[in-house]
């Protein structure tokens, strides 16, 4: 009996262990995985895994920009349903992934007339690698859903702010492995969506808008500058002849 009771005692603690030091340990490796894939800095506020059910719950991810501040991404929430023992396997078998509320934040300015934004050098990285992943996991995701995303478009310079809500999105077999769809081909055409997107639901009418306020300002301000400087020069020139005629 006392044999039994400790080795309750001794599954309790090895369980208690890998729950609490497990999850810190794969948190910090799902970072450095993502933030190398990505070359985008990655940080996840808190990871939960349950292994006996085979779920886990990431909360307030954020992948931050590279030359624009705040964060690029943020997901408030990510459920995801697995197979506890691939975890620790070179194949990680997923069966759903579940996301909800998504902000996506679009920063831009422009220089030399040209658009400069925050996703452009995700989109190259994804094109062209980023040469930081030296992993050798394989992973593939039956299914994700993402609802409740929302588009943030910013311009300080030229004073725009916008906000999108998109529709939700689904996503059938994806990963890295030989049978999946490719997830950064998946990332890269829907960064190129957002680029549509905000060309033509937000920049094409803002932008032009705001270029015409500061033309018409410009206008006005050189048409006032000339008005006041004639008259002024009028002035002098009627002084003068005064003074010349007495």
């Amino acid at each position: 009996m006392k044999k039994l009771i400790s080795l309750i005692l001794v599954i309790v603690v090895v369980y208690g262990f890998s729950e609490f030091f497990g999850d810190r340990i794969i948190k910090g490796i799902v970072e450095k995985n993502i933030s190398n894939s990505l070359d985008q800095d990655t940080k996840i506020e808190s990871l939960k895994i349950n292994y006996l059910k085979g779920e886990a719950i990431a909360k307030n991810i954020k992948l931050y920009n590279k030359n624009f501040s705040n964060d690029l991404l943020f997901i408030e929430n990510a459920y995801v349903k697995l197979k506890s023992t691939s975890i620790f396997s070179n194949n990680v078998e997923i069966y759903k992934v579940d996301l909800k509320g998504i902000n996506l934040n679009y920063f831009f300015n422009l220089k030399n007339a040209k658009i400069n934004d925050n996703v452009r050098s995700l989109s190259k990285t994804l094109k062209e690698g980023s040469g930081k992943s030296n992993s050798s996991k394989y992973f593939n995701i039956e299914k994700i859903t993402v609802q409740d995303i929302y588009l943030s478009v910013n311009s300080p310079e030229l004073k725009i702010k916008d906000q999108i809500s998109l529709n939700n999105l689904e996503f059938k077999n994806v990963g890295n492995s030989q049978t999946s769809n490719n997830y950064k081909d998946i990332i890269h055409d829907f960064v190129n969506q957002i680029i549509i997107t905000v060309k033509s639901k937000v920049l094409k009418g803002n932008v032009k808008e705001k270029l015409n306020i500061i033309k018409n300002i410009d206008e006005d301000v050189i048409k006032k500058t000339i008005k006041e400087k004639l008259k002024i020069n009028k002035e002098q020139l009627k002084n003068k002849l005064k003074k010349l005629i007495k």
